[in-house]
Order: C-alpha cells, then sequence, then structure tokens
C-alpha cells in the first residue's frame, strides 16, 4: 500500500534582514515595553514622586519648628547663665571672707573687744568716721566730737585699757564750722593712732 502525503510541508519563519540588521535578534520584549510606557501616561509614578516632595517638605517644616523653638530657649536661658555667673563670683566672695575669718580667729586678733571698749570709752558727743587696723596692729581712728574735753576723755580712758597699754596718741584735731538748717556750730574733728597689744585682755 503506498501513501502519498499531498499537504506542503511548512517552512520555518525566518525574519528578515532589514539594511544589514537581522530583526530576530532584536530584544522584542523590551521593544514592545517600551513603546507601551510611551504610548500610556505615568501619572501613577508623578503622584507618588508628588507624594514623596509634600512629606519632605513637612519634614522640613518640623525642623524648622523645633529649630525655632530651641534657638528661644537659649535665648532664655542667657540670662540663666549670667546669674549663675554672678552667683559663683559672690560664693567666692563668700569664701574669701570666711578664709579672713578663720585666719583672724586662728591669730586671735578679733577686734570685739576692742569695739566694746571704744563703745564703753565714747562720750555722747563724740562719733567715729573711719576706724583701721593695718597688719602691725596699729590702730588709726578718725572722728568728730563737739569740744576738746570730749575727746581727752576718750583718749585717757581707751588708754587705760591693758588693750592699747597707753599708746594712743591724738595725731590731729581741727575746730570747723558746719551748718545744719540754717543754725551754724563748730565742731572738732580728730586722728587718734596708736598700737593694739591685746585682743583679748581677759
Amino acid at each position: 500500500m503506498i501513501e502519498i502525503n499531498l499537504l506542503e510541508k511548512k517552512k520555518a519563519f525566518k525574519a528578515p534582514v532589514i539594511l544589514g540588521v537581522d530583526t530576530a535578534k532584536l530584544p522584542w520584549r523590551m521593544i514592545v515595553v517600551a513603546s507601551l510606557l510611551a504610548k500610556f501616561p505615568v501619572d501613577y509614578y508623578k503622584e507618588y514622586t508628588v507624594e514623596i516632595e509634600n512629606a519632605k517638605q513637612q519634614e522640613v517644616k518640623e525642623l524648622n519648628k523645633k529649630l525655632s523653638k530651641l534657638r528661644s530657649e537659649l535665648r532664655k536661658n542667657k540670662g540663666i547663665k549670667e546669674q549663675l555667673e554672678a552667683f559663683n563670683q559672690q560664693i567666692e566672695r563668700l569664701k574669701e571672707r570666711s578664709n579672713q575669718v578663720d585666719k583672724i580667729i586662728k591669730l586671735k586678733t578679733n577686734p570685739k573687744h576692742l569695739l566694746e571698749k571704744m563703745a564703753r570709752s565714747a562720750p555722747e558727743d563724740l562719733w567715729f568716721n573711719e576706724l583701721k587696723i593695718d597688719d602691725s596692729d596699729k590702730l588709726s581712728v578718725k572722728g568728730g566730737a563737739e569740744s576738746y574735753t570730749s575727746i581727752g576723755e576718750f583718749l585717757l580712758s581707751m588708754n587705760d585699757s591693758p588693750i592699747f597699754g597707753g599708746s594712743l596718741q591724738l595725731k590731729d584735731s581741727k575746730t570747723e564750722e558746719e551748718t545744719q538748717d540754717g543754725i551754724s556750730f563748730r565742731e572738732e574733728s580728730f586722728l587718734i593712732e596708736g598700737d593694739i597689744k591685746l585682743y583679748d585682755p581677759f
């Protein structure tokens, strides 16, 4: 038995060569995707980028608010810093004074009894303007009185004390005219100097 296939055999498709380019080797999938992207708008991607930009701008605004708040707090704290510096300076001064007091107590140079003696010895019409004690225990007293008699009484009473040991002397005195409420009167100014022999005579 003889069988004859009268159908023509299909030949394989062969892409043409155009201008020397073998079209069979072209990346057709990529070309199709690129064509679709060029043909249809990409609004989704545009909206996505806009959302990102808005988020970034909002973040910048929040950071600027925080920055402004920090600057305001720094300006407020500037005054506090100056107050702290002044407070520290005051503490240092107090420490220095405390050290001086400790030194006086250690050396037994507390002028308590000296001042009490001066207050008890001063007549009612005598006053003090200035009192100095130097490092060598030299005493200088400036003041005034209504009469020379009061100055003499004060000087004698002070020299009777072992605190001064009779070392006080009237170094200077003069009469001055003063006017108060239209009334003129005379006052006697004085300068007394001497040595402190004992700070604690007891």
